[in-house]
């Protein structure tokens, strides 16, 4: 049996700092990636697509449901708080993209999301968008980076749902 000997404290704080400069950097890029795709306007130039990153994923949630659902529901979907999908779906209602009815039995408190016709359009717009952004990024890389990217974001993945 051979031990296995531990990286000595220099080499690990290198490679720490190293991790984190470079965990630090694709945070900043896909931030301003995320803000220079929010100011672009649909390639056609109407306004179907025209919804904000976050909007977006709170109506993506209702756009694969199975019917209505919950804010309670919607807001787990997108990863939010309740209150702040509370706040985006009135705003969202307002602009007509998704209704709120009551459920026809049951607790009368309980109110149920779905999509508007019109908000279905727009998030399939959008998702046809941000799924073209996805194959740019993919498209970037060489066919032996595009397996070695997908392991790893699927390792930080867990890694960061196991904090």
């Amino acid at each position: 049996m051979h031990s296995v000997t531990p990286p000595s404290t220099a080499t690990s704080e290198a490679e720490l700092q190293a991790f984190a400069d470079a965990f630090g950097e694709f945070m900043r890029a896909t931030r301003r990636a995320r803000g220079r795709y929010a100011a672009e306007q649909p390639p056609d130039g109407d306004a179907l697509g025209g919804l904000t990153l976050s909007q977006y994923q709170l109506l993506d949630t209702l756009l694969d449901a199975a019917g209505p659902l919950t804010v309670r529901d919607v807001a787990i979907g997108a990863g939010v708080a309740s209150p702040t999908a509370t706040r985006s779906l009135t705003a969202l209602e307002r602009e007509g993209l998704v209704a709120r009815e009551r459920p026809q039995t049951g607790d009368q408190r309980c109110v149920l999301i779905h999509l508007t016709d019109e908000g279905r359009a727009r998030v399939e717009a959008k998702r046809e968008r941000v799924a073209q952004w996805r194959r740019d990024v993919f498209e970037s890389l060489t066919p032996s980076e595009r397996g070695q990217a997908a392991r790893l974001l699927n390792q930080l993945a867990a890694a960061v749902e196991q904090l």
